[in-house]
């Protein structure tokens, strides 16, 4: 009996050292998942948190995380869907973020779960987590009220858009430039015969470099061994002749804008330069473009003393030096985020993205008229060129009325492709831009998919 009694002890005890094990190593999993989030590498943590999910499928906490990730990686924003369905189950008033041992979710993942269904375009069930999520809430949250009620006047003003899009043309650049890996962050010469983008490759993004013979645009050359460039970089801007380009780089969680000129002389560009302390701060820059003479930056900071979290700067050269940047203004900028200006060829338009304006949900893109000197209330440029997802970055090509976007679309090539994007005459005609109705689409129309002869993906407007 002593015997039998002696090795359930042991057995026992070796039972418990085998979990405090597996607990132990899934904590320091967790730990490593939980800092990539903190630094929004939403790719690298999301391995690790589905690696706990496969031993605790029903911890709320693990799969909120899980739902987060997803949420924030393109393409893959429905996939957060079943596990906020799964971490909204069991939420809890006293979330306590960053423990191993926190097994429940926040009230955050109404909210969360509400973007991912308005994303797939489920606005009835986007609209019922987002008036659970503002059930939750007390008075001392007035700002995530304030944020809640936005995203429900997205969701009609999204409804609205689809019922009225806008007669649009984007054409795919073509299988030399787009491939199976995503292609971004366009930027192209004024005579549209250089394009130089953003192509995320497996281990590093490689900054490319194509050019247009009149018929299709040439096998990209890799330019990242001419510009030293490294890390996470991306294209952002390109000078109205080719000869100067900006890029955004993540130096160590703080985004900087640099500059590269090209040398003709050895027709190479040059290592990458960080521009001046008069446009990077100790915050974030994270989008940039020139003016049509060059002499002119534009570009989107979190730097203190803005109207919201990122707003809209400029920055003119003068005798050599960068001046002081000053906020382009409230007309333009908004309390919530206003991010990646890119002007006209012409310099009458301004286009660039914003949480703030009326828009379908997320980012979408906006255009404003410099009139008598002073910049025009922002009209949406409406469906289907913005979306219920985010829509960031559109480069203008000379007055704005087409112009180079990276686009998931129907009978692509994998992922994000580089399309052309014209839009029909009278949508670029100015009507009204400070009555009510400003941000709403100028011009209607349904729109359609074909296949042109030269195997090229169209969305055609009708």
């Amino acid at each position: 009996m002593r015997k039998t009694v002696f090795l359930l002890t042991i057995l026992f005890l070796s039972q418990l050292h085998v979990a405090a094990q597996k607990s132990s190593y899934f904590k320091r999993v967790f730990v490593d998942a939980e800092y990539y989030l903190l630094y929004e590498e939403y790719k690298d943590a999301l391995p690790l948190y589905l690696e706990i999910h496969n031993s605790f499928p029903d911890n709320a906490n693990i799969n909120y995380r899980i739902g987060i990730c997803y949420l924030n990686i393109i393409n893959e924003k429905h996939k957060a869907i079943p596990f906020f369905e799964k971490a909204i189950n069991d939420i809890t008033p006293i979330y306590r973020e960053g423990y191993f041992t926190e097994n429940q979710a926040p009230r955050e993942s109404y909210l969360h779960y509400g973007r991912a269904l308005r994303v797939i375009g489920e606005f009835g069930k986007s609209q019922d987590a987002f008036n659970k999520y503002l059930s939750l809430l007390n008075e001392e949250n007035s700002k995530e009220k304030k944020l809640v009620i936005l995203e429900i006047q997205a969701l009609e003003y999204a409804q609205q858009m689809k019922d009225n899009p806008i007669n649009v043309k984007f054409t795919s650049v073509g299988g030399n430039v787009n491939t199976r890996f995503p292609e971004l962050n366009p930027i192209v010469t004024a005579n549209k015969k250089m394009l130089v983008y953003t192509s995320l490759q497996q281990f590093y993004n490689a900054i490319m470099v194509s050019y247009f013979d009149g018929q299709e645009w040439s096998h990209p050359l890799n330019i990242n061994s001419q510009l030293f460039a490294d890390g996470p970089i991306a294209t952002v801007g390109l000078s109205a002749d080719g000869q100067s380009m900006l890029l955004s780089r993540n130096d160590n969680d703080d985004y900087n804008i640099y500059i590269s000129q090209f040398d003709s002389t050895k027709n190479s560009w040059n290592i990458i330069s960080k521009l001046p302390k008069e446009i990077n701060s100790r915050n974030w820059e994270n989008y940039a473009s020139f003016s049509a003479s060059g002499d002119t930056i534009f570009f989107s900071s979190n730097k203190p003393g803005g109207k919201g979290n990122f707003d809209i700067y400029f920055s003119t050269k003068v005798d050599g030096n960068w001046t002081e940047a000053k906020n382009i203004g409230d007309i333009i900028n908004t309390s919530f985020d206003d991010i990646a200006p890119m002007l006209s060829h012409d310099g009458k338009k301004l286009f660039f993205a914003s949480k703030g304006h009326p828009n379908m949900g997320g980012y979408d893109i906006f255009v404003s008229y410099l009139m008598n000197g002073k910049w025009t209330k922002p009209i949406n440029l409406g469906y289907p060129l913005n979306t219920p997802d985010d829509d960031i970055f559109f480069f203008p090509i000379g007055d704005g009325s087409s112009g180079y976007l990276s686009r998931m679309l129907p009978k692509g090539f994998g992922d994000n492709d580089i399309y052309f994007v014209e839009f029909e005459s009278q949508q670029n005609k100015m009507q009204n831009v400070n009555d009510s109705t400003s941000s709403l689409p100028i011009t209607q129309g349904q729109s359609n998919v074909s296949k042109n002869s030269s195997n090229q993906t169209e969305i055609i407007g009708q």
